[in-house]
């Protein structure tokens, strides 16, 4: 027995390292497990069950230990602040977490209100982009750099709240960068009034290349402005009148040294070539005015010279030929008549009848200064001629109304004044109650009267300022008129003489002298107190003016 049981102990033993031999060793186990089933009960093995051998029990411990792993997530993590966890349900059924976003957790109320300043932030940037591009076809960096970089500045402001969706605080930064662009493109009047000013300054100061720059730049801020391009013009001749009217300085000089008469005349044609290229130039305006009164004034003395050398030489037919020449230069010259009479008196050859003949053709030719002279002598030799006193009556009352005459005519701005205007209209009456007109005479009523219609007539005037020069407006002989503040006016007046004056508190005082003639066009004048009482403000400077 003993022997059996000790071979059924071994037989055991050895069973058991079969069944839980290594797991690559399955099939063997099957073979073995069939044996066993072929053995006697009594030599079959005994197998006892141990507890981490029952699933059931091994089902209890995994959930045990995933129970406790979740106790200690929940006591030991800390809790969630900035995210949400959510499950998410997949297509297939699966789960997974998700993370919420803010946005996920903002109010449909709030999401439509940043949804609204957002896109008000984008009109407002928008607007804000046209502006700048509008400004920057201006140029403005050239004339208000440091306001349009600032404003620039404030935007870029708003780009850095946009990007922090903070939508608020980015509308107010482009409003107000928006807000200062048009404050600079309201500056464009002013600033187009100070180039367009300096380059005729330049002009007048003979600066060709600075007035092109100022001229330029005015039409950069507005390429139709009729002042810009008519100064572009003239600038583009200014080099050319210029040197016409040095050559023209040279004649003169010339006559001054020389006293020919020759010097003169080609002055005078090269003024009026300088006046051709360019009408509005005061030197060649004024330089010919004084060239044609020294020519004037020296056909007078040669005139007076030949009468005189001929008088004292007892030539005295040539002698008034000479003064004749000079009265026609200088009509009622006292010297002149007073020669001329003296020359008819010394000629013993002359008689009445060839003196009163002589007076005769003076009055049909018009000539009443030398119709007088002639019956004044005629009386000195015989006071008791009838004819010569009549002549004499009738000679000098045309001497007079014809210097009348050219009086009204020589200032026809004047007529603009009620008192001259009657005055032209006394006058005019005067001449055409004589019956027996000359063609000179004709032509000046004709003159009178187109002197008098002009004056019913308008001219177009615009005037440009800054909206912060206080303007008006004066007529000669009549009371000023307050035109404000603007940086635009455009009126019709009546043509005349005017003074424009303009002033600002802290600025000095400018004055403008203008002339307005009938049937001419449009004329602008610009009016700005730009220069502060303390010194003068650069052109440069003028946009950063308050």
């Amino acid at each position: 027995m003993n022997s059996n049981n000790g071979s059924s102990s071994k037989q055991s033993q050895r069973i058991e390292a079969i069944k839980f031999d290594a797991p690559g060793a399955q099939q063997s186990n099957t073979q073995t497990t069939e044996q066993l089933n072929d053995l006697p009960a009594s030599l079959k093995p005994v197998v006892k069950a141990k507890w981490w051998h029952s699933q059931f029990n091994m089902m209890l411990s995994v959930f045990g230990l995933l129970a406790l792993a979740a106790i200690l997530f929940v006591v030991l993590a800390p809790p969630p602040e900035a995210t949400n966890l959510s499950t998410v349900v997949e297509s297939d059924g699966s789960t997974r977490t998700a993370q919420a976003t803010e946005s996920e957790q903002t109010a449909p109320w709030d999401e439509s209100r940043r949804a609204q300043a957002r896109t008000d932030s984008q009109e407002i940037l928008a607007d804000l982009l046209d502006s700048k591009k509008e400004l920057e076809a201006k140029n403005v960096k050239e004339w208000a750099a440091e306001r349009y970089e600032a404003a620039l500045a404030r935007a870029a402001e708003g780009d850095e709240f946009y990007k922090r969706q903070d939508f608020a605080s980015a509308i107010e930064q482009y409003q107000g960068a928006h807000d200062d662009l048009r404050s600079l493109d309201a500056l464009i009047p002013e600033v187009l009034a100070a180039k367009v000013s300096a380059g005729q300054k330049a002009i007048s100061e003979g600066k060709t290349e600075l007035a092109k720059e100022q001229f330029q730049a005015a039409l950069r801020l507005d390429q139709n402005h009729i002042p810009a391009l008519s100064g572009l013009d003239r600038a583009d001749n200014l080099d050319q009148v210029l040197e016409i009217l040095r050559a023209a300085a040279l004649d003169e000089q010339e006559f001054l040294t020389t006293d020919e008469l020759i010097h003169l005349d080609r002055a005078e044609q090269k003024l009026a070539q300088a006046i051709q290229l360019d009408q509005n130039m005061e030197p060649a305006v004024k330089g010919l005015a004084r060239v044609k009164e020294r020519a004037a004034d020296k056909r007078f003395r040669d005139s007076m010279s030949k009468g005189f050398s001929a008088l004292f030489k007892g030539s005295y037919g040539s002698a008034r030929q000479g003064f004749s020449a000079a009265l026609k230069i200088r009509p009622g010259d006292p010297t002149a008549s007073t020669a001329y009479r003296q020359s008819l008196a010394s000629d013993k050859r002359s008689s009445l009848s060839s003196l009163l003949a002589a007076a005769k053709r003076f009055e049909a030719q018009e000539e009443w200064g030398s119709a007088l002279s002639n019956y004044q002598v005629v009386l000195q030799r015989d006071p008791n001629q009838v004819s010569a006193k009549l002549g004499q009556i009738r000679s000098q009352a045309r001497l007079n109304l014809d210097q009348e005459i050219n009086s009204v005519l020589a200032d026809t701005l004047a007529l603009s004044r009620s008192s001259q205007s009657e005055r032209a209209t006394t006058v005019l009456n005067d001449a055409r109650a004589i019956k027996n007109k000359g063609s000179k005479l004709k032509q000046q009523i004709a003159s009178i009267e187109s002197a008098l219609q002009q004056v019913g007539s308008t001219v177009k005037v615009s005037f440009l300022s800054d909206a912060l020069t206080e303007i008006n407006l004066t007529k000669a002989g009549s009371n000023k008129v307050r035109l404000g503040r603007f940086t635009s006016k455009k009126l019709a007046l009546k043509p005349g003489r005017y003074v424009v004056t303009g002033s600002r508190l802290g600025y000095r005082d400018v004055r403008q002298e203008i002339e307005l003639r009938a049937n001419s066009s449009v004329q602008t004048f610009n009016i700005v107190c730009n220069q502060p009482i303390a010194g003068s403000a650069s052109l440069d400077n003028i946009s950063q003016q308050p």
